[in-house]
């Protein structure tokens, strides 16, 4: 008499929940994971505009005004009140700077509409009278 002896492996009804249980836990980790990376990078560039502000504070408080907008990220390196200007996180571009006539006050801002995964429409502002604001439709005037 002949043994049959079994194969070892695994069946196909096997390999098929495997895989449906694999594609559950990617359907619940990976919008997770977007989103987590989405409020980082919304963090990083509220953090560039705050640190970005401080400079322009120091670069105040020596000169009593605020730079010129043409040309203010050389004016705040090479006056030594920042080491390198940042940049945006998500598409590596400078931030915007404006200000008023008497360079009395300034605005920083970044968007419009580059931080939508993590709920802002609209441009990151940062102001002198409100500091860190999301989400707004225009950039103000200083």
């Amino acid at each position: 008499m002949r043994r049959r002896h079994r194969q070892g492996g695994f069946t196909l009804i096997e390999l098929l929940i495997v895989i449906a249980i694999l594609g559950v836990l990617s359907a619940i980790l990976i919008p997770n994971f977007i989103r987590s990376r989405a409020a980082a990078l919304l963090t990083a560039a509220q953090l560039d505009l705050r640190n970005i502000a401080a400079s322009l504070d120091m670069y105040y408080n020596e000169n009593q005004v605020y730079p010129a907008a043409a040309g203010w990220q050389t004016t705040l390196q090479s006056g030594g009140y920042i080491r390198s200007v940042p940049v945006s996180p998500i598409d590596k571009a400078q931030y915007g700077y404006q200000t008023d006539a008497a360079r009395s006050s300034y605005v920083l801002y970044d968007g419009p509409n580059k931080y939508i995964q993590s709920g802002v429409s609209g441009y990151i502002v940062y102001t002198l009278s409100a500091g860190s604001q999301l989400g707004l439709p225009s950039v103000p005037t200083p």
